[in-house]
């Protein structure tokens, strides 16, 4: 789905709103060139020389952000590695209604950038135990009073609607019917592709985009983390989370499909 127009255009000082201007250093913003389908995202720097990353977004993609914001500021009390919140507004803008989040930058690159970067088979899967360690820790940590919603997969496949209203309505349904036999619920990311787990010195250093977590089928995150893994790959983060990634062929397939309406 092509980005809508704002998302095109770069984020400046100049159109930073006066709150999240006041965080900033005089360095300039630094864009990376692959933006995301829901918000326009710029790296910077606060005042005292700590890294941030700011995030834009309008229209039905302000749900996203929302979702995001609310994530952060609920786990940020519990330890789980994930960046923590500095801000959070909504104010009228050119395209509508816009949120704007700013967030500590965690360290690092992202692992699926440093699998690709790392040619050390043994340094693959130190990394691939550490992330399925790291995922495993966040499933165990008990949630909030309130964080999530009472039916997860409802919830998700109406958030699937709504974001992409294109989506085919008969199979989100198929989905609704062919539901996994449930398992015991758990604090998820809800959208930990390999591109939203950061990596330094060789460990995970946590997570990113949060808009999904909510307390749901742990598998979905498994599924998710493990799809484009070869099968020695899978056994190095077996190796780290524990015996109940091992998943059937039909959980996973069922749970990535799930993910990628998104």
């Amino acid at each position: 789905m092509a980005p809508p127009r704002p998302y095109a255009e770069p984020l400046t000082p100049a159109n930073l709103p006066d709150e999240v201007r006041a965080l900033l250093d005089a360095t300039p913003l630094d864009e990376p060139l692959r933006q995301g389908r829901t918000s326009r995202v710029a790296f910077a720097l606060d005042a005292s020389g700590n890294p941030i990353v700011l995030k834009r977004s309008i229209g039905p993609h302000l749900e996203v952000i929302r979702r995001e914001h609310r994530a952060l500021y609920s786990l940020s009390p519990l330890g789980v590695s994930a960046p923590e919140p500095l801000l959070y507004l909504e104010r009228p803008g050119s395209f509508g209604l816009e949120g704007w989040l700013v967030t500590r930058r965690l360290p690092g690159t992202t692992l699926e950038e440093a699998l690709s970067a790392e040619p050390d088979r043994d340094r693959r899967t130190s990394l691939l135990t550490d992330f399925g360690a790291a995922l495993a820790r966040l499933h165990a940590t008990p949630p909030r009073p309130g964080f999530g919603h009472p039916d997860w997969l409802e919830n998700v496949l109406g958030v699937a609607h709504r974001l992409q209203p294109a989506a085919d309505a008969a199979r989100i349904e198929q989905l609704r019917l062919e539901r996994p036999v449930p398992v015991v619920p758990s604090l998820i990311h809800g959208d930990v592709f390999l591109d939203n787990v950061m990596v330094a010195g060789g460990r995970v250093t946590g997570l990113i985009d949060w808009a999904f977590a909510d307390v749901g089928d742990p598998r979905y995150d498994v599924a998710v983390a493990t799809h484009e893994l070869t099968r020695s790959e899978l056994e190095a983060f077996v190796e780290g989370y524990g015996p109940a990634a091992r998943l059937s062929a039909e959980e996973a397939a069922y749970f990535v499909e799930l993910a990628l309406l998104f």
